[in-house]
């Protein structure tokens, strides 16, 4: 508009543009301290409505004389201000834009700056201010009538518009408020400085294209314009490709990694790569910018490119961290679970045997009840230990008077929209696994005195018992006896606890495994951990031991040249023990001969360790043990199905006679735990289900997809492709998984919600974590941008009548 109404352009005189321009803050200033303060008998309401029309209609004038204005003098092509051109660009290109990002980074003055990160977004890289520099210098170098020289400088300022147009973009939103800063602040003018570079950036590559296609043909300057135009973002977005390839690689090697490869984590990229997405996580009720942390629109595109518009959890981000550069953890809030006055006050159970696929479908029904006359907000939350071969196949929770049935959706979709309710108080309910059978079970809130009423149907193939807390709860009987000989689908046996009194005993042949600690500042240690292995060696006497070295990774070599590889060893990084365990168990899956554990560090509570190896208990049938050397020579014993960094029994003997139940299938041979409950063995360790298997609320199709996850658990590095073919046969089946979870919501809106988020998450990188939904980072919300002018203007009318009171 600006533009088309300037006519006749080298006859028009700037001064005159930006004299308007002038006024329009000089005038409210005035207004604001002279008049404003008496008018007092107009109403509040009607005051602030005229206030209102006069910022928008002053703001337009204003920004409308600033840009006709500098269009002027940008294109003069003779007089005083093409003669002085680099007085005023100078100063627009290159001192401005340097100055605002200085001052937004609070490195000019660190009052103003209320985020680490600046109020506008996190400017704080140098390559801003290179850019900066550069683009200012391009800008500001003479239009020589010389074509080789013109194109260069045209491919330069093409460019580095689009860093230009960047800024131009993010202060947009603000434009509005400039003139409200200029007036309170004094430096709110910096504010202006993308909008006229824009023009002025705008402007000479007018000049450029106009002089260079009579020396090119269009098509080719259109190639160039369009070759600079896309350099910068083509570079962010290789830079990203790669911060998503590096962070791919770590994910894998900490939480889905396959035990036969050797890694190698680049750890300048992987340390570049977390600061990044620090930076780019929405910190801001932490840090009080109005993008937080972030910066505008591209933080977006960081989140859609390397995160799948997900998220890192603060949680693995801290694993990490810790795994390959030895940091202390940042604590994390733990959840606050109000669980004190609820309990189960009624069970009913009523158990079916269905015949067509001998199986019994049991449900159990439960009357909770909060028996306090204050907690308002309670929740009730426990953990339930499902017998071995036993599925949750249905759930429903009362919403009100009306029964609501549980939905079947992917877990930690479940998991982020239970808490997204849970946080406005409404009523959810959810059923998940946690590690090996045990289910967490979550129902909330409850009003003080209420009585809410919920079930849980499973499906089991015989009789069993559970706890709900300290309840026992029997389902089925014995009038129904198994006749299979063998119950198996294509890739799974069933061994029924009768059929393993049939097994022979058998004892195989323990050997000792030492994972020594050999992590950061545990060199001095060295003469101490080969005397207590000598000392365990003598005194045990166990043949074949093999050693292992753990830091950030894992490296077993020949036992007998430990006390030699040992002196060797980098000591660098972290005890990464969770992993060295997990891979030990897995390489000696159904040997002859079986691990004891023994973990050598005098600091066990400080190794990066999971709450528990239930998953594998598969794989240690003899004992659920592990042991801890001390560099004294003390051992003491772990668990390793619950709680594993606790102690169990302190100074212990190793125990090596242990029992096991051989059970022979084909040519292939496994051991089972010697009790009395039934287990579930996998014909081939790695193997795909076919979907003509799943068939709804069906046992045989849970066993099966039991099976699959064991699979995925000594296979993790398939787990990428299986844990999508898992979650889809749960729904197939309607029978919950370790990757599924049983959720009921109370509106549609919030079914909307699950499934909204239940499609972003199956469509991205497994070992990511559900985030917040996604912050609009394009402009603040005009109610913000109110909300900052309001507050101002009483800030400045109340300062006001403050002074008059004092004088």
């Amino acid at each position: 508009l600006a533009i088309k109404l300037t006519a006749k352009l080298q006859e028009q005189k700037a001064w005159k543009s930006f004299a308007f321009a002038i006024v329009i803050p000089a005038f409210w200033y005035l207004f604001s301290q002279v008049i404003l303060p008496l008018w007092k008998p107009i109403s509040y309401k009607y005051r602030h409505h005229v206030m209102m029309i006069f910022v928008i209609i002053g703001t337009l004038i204003f920004l409308f004389f600033l840009i006709r204005g500098i269009y002027i003098i940008a294109s003069k092509k003779s007089g005083t201000w093409k003669k002085y051109e680099l007085a005023w660009k100078i100063p627009i290109t290159i001192v401005f834009p340097l100055l605002g990002l200085a001052l937004n980074n609070g490195l000019l003055f660190n009052t103003f700056s209320i985020s680490e990160t600046g109020v506008f977004g996190n400017f704080t890289s140098i390559w801003y201010y290179l850019l900066a520099i550069i683009n200012g210098v391009l800008l500001c170098l003479p239009n020589y009538k010389n074509k080789t020289y013109r194109i260069i400088l045209f491919l330069g300022r093409v460019i580095t518009f689009t860093y230009t147009f960047y800024f131009f973009m993010v202060f947009i939103p603000f434009l509005p408020l400039s003139i409200v800063a200029i007036i309170v602040f004094g430096a709110g003018f910096l504010m202006l400085s993308p909008l006229l570079l824009f023009i002025i950036h705008i402007n000479e590559l007018s000049k450029d294209f106009s002089y260079l296609k009579t020396q090119f043909t269009k098509p080719f300057m259109w190639i160039i314009s369009f070759i600079g135009i896309a350099i910068i973002p083509l570079f962010i977005l290789l830079s990203y490709q790669n911060d998503k390839k590096v962070l791919n690689k770590t994910l894998d090697y900490v939480y889905t990694p396959d035990y036969s490869k050797n890694y190698n984590i680049d750890t300048k990229s992987l340390q570049k790569t977390l600061n990044v997405i620090k930076l780019n996580k929405d910190k801001r009720r932490n840090n009080g910018g109005i993008f937080g942390t972030q910066t505008p629109y591209l933080s977006t595109f960081f989140k859609w490119i390397v995160l799948d518009n997900l998220t890192l959890s603060d949680k693995k981000i801290n694993t990490i961290e810790k795994i390959f550069f030895n940091e202390k953890p940042i604590r994390i809030r733990k959840e606050n679970i109000v669980n004190k006055t609820t309990k189960i006050t009624n069970i009913t159970t009523k158990s079916t045997y269905d015949n067509t696929q001998k199986a019994w479908r049991s449900w159990i029904n439960l009357e909770i009840t909060n028996s306090s006359d204050l907690n308002r907000f309670a929740e009730y939350a426990t953990t339930i230990n499902l017998p071995i071969g036993s599925f949750i196949s249905n759930y429903y929770l009362y919403v009100g008077d009306r029964k609501e049935m549980g939905i079947l959706a992917e877990k930690k979709s479940a998991m982020w929209v239970f808490n997204q309710i849970r946080n406005t108080n409404r009523d959810p309910g959810i059923l998940y696994y946690l590690t090996g059978n045990k289910v967490a079970f979550r129902v909330f809130p409850f009003a003080k005195n209420e009585v809410r009423k919920t079930g849980i149907e499973i499906l089991h193939k015989e009789p069993i018992e559970l706890f709900l807390d300290d309840n026992l709860v029997k389902l089925g009987d014995n009038s129904k006896i198994i006749e299979d000989k063998i119950i198996e689908t294509d890739n799974v046996i069933y061994v029924t606890a009768t059929q393993k009194e049939d097994l022979k005993t058998v004892e195989r042949k323990p050997y000792f495994h030492f994972l020594v600690d050999v992590s950061n500042n545990k060199k001095e240690l060295i003469k101490d951990y080969k005397n207590s292995i000598q000392k365990v060696l003598k005194e045990y006497k166990s043949e074949n031991s093999k050693i292992s070295f753990v830091s950030s990774y894992t490296k077993t070599i020949d036992f007998n040249n430990w006390k030699t590889e040992i002196e060797k060893q980098p000591f660098k990084g972290s005890f990464f023990l969770d992993r060295a365990i997990k891979k030990t168990l897995i390489n000696s899956h159904n040997d002859k001969t079986y691990p004891i554990l023994i973990v050598v560090t005098d600091s066990i509570d400080k190794a990066i360790l999971k709450n528990d190896f239930a998953d594998f208990k598969n794989n240690f049938p003899e004992n659920d043990k592990f042991y801890n050397l001390h560099k004294t020579g003390i051992i003491n014993a772990h668990s390793l199905i619950n709680n594993s960094k606790k102690v169990i029994t302190k100074n212990t003997k190793i125990n090596l006679e242990n029992t096991v139940l051989e059970y022979n299938y084909k040519d292939k041979t496994y051991y089972l735990p010697n009790d009395n409950k039934p287990n579930i063995l996998l014909k081939k360790d790695n193997y795909l289900v076919s979907k003509y298997e799943i068939k709804k609320n069906n046992w045989k199709s849970a066993l099966a997809m039991q099976g699959m996850w064991k699979t995925q658990i000594l296979h993790p590095e398939t787990s990428h492709k299986g844990w999508l073919q898992l979650v889809k046969y749960s729904f197939m089946s309607k029978v919950m998984s370790p990757v599924t979870s049983f959720i009921v919501v109370e509106n549609e809106a919030q079914k909307a919600m699950l499934k909204k988020k239940q499609e972003q998450v199956l469509n991205a990188n497994k070992s990511l974590d559900v985030g917040e939904d996604r912050q609009r980072m394009s402009e603040p919300s005009t109610i913000i941008l109110i909300l900052i002018f309001i507050l101002i203007l009483f800030y400045r009318e109340r300062r006001k009548r403050k002074l008059k009171t004092i004088n």
